[in-house]
């Protein structure tokens, strides 16, 4: 009964989007700001994924930007392989999408309260950190303490941007159900 009640509760409430469902406050966010590698290219598929390792308490996934006892920072331009390869030496658990699917699991992942690193228009990758409706909500690690509301039209145009896309989400249980704007759906 007090299961139900809560979720009654989250539904009620669900129309305002307020900044706790995003979880962290904006000004953690300026943590993963896209930095230059040594090799003068961006990091921004690192940044996007230390956001969501900070929002599912993951450390090896938050740190990526730094040394660590996880590992060397990860820095410069990034792609699926590369980020296979890291993400086993952390021991990262993630799923590595690419391809037309990926839609599909970024709002299965916002569903469930969690964040997902998106390829974002021209050789970019952001963090998408919530849904609801048509809307989309972002974060781009350029400018990290901005979270953007966007259609879905513009989303998807721009998360396919070169094709089919690519998204990187992982493998864990999620943020507290608390900071969850809807209740959990199926996987994909």
């Amino acid at each position: 009964m007090k299961w139900r009640l809560l979720a009654i509760l989250m539904l009620l409430a669900a129309p305002v989007l307020a900044q706790h469902e995003f979880f962290m406050p904006r000004e953690q966010f300026e943590r993963f700001k896209n930095r230059v590698g040594p090799k003068g290219e961006g990091s921004c598929v690192q940044a996007s994924i230390s956001m969501c390792g900070a929002h599912h308490g993951l450390p090896p996934a938050e740190l990526l930007l730094v040394d660590s006892p996880y590992g060397p920072a990860e820095l410069d331009g990034s792609w699926p392989e590369r980020v296979e390869r890291y993400a086993a030496s952390r021991g990262m658990p993630i799923w590595n999408v690419e391809g037309a699917q990926t839609i599909e699991w970024i709002e299965w992942a916002l569903d469930r309260g969690c964040y997902a690193a998106i390829t974002y228009g021209d050789r970019h990758m952001i963090c998408a950190v919530g849904r609801r409706g048509n809307d989309f909500y972002i974060c781009d690690n350029n400018y990290p303490s901005e979270i953007r509301r966007v259609s879905r039209e513009v989303f998807l145009r721009e998360h396919r941007h070169h094709g089919g896309g690519w998204c990187v989400i992982l493998k864990t249980a999620g943020p507290p159900p608390w900071t969850m704007a809807r209740l959990p759906g199926r996987q994909p």
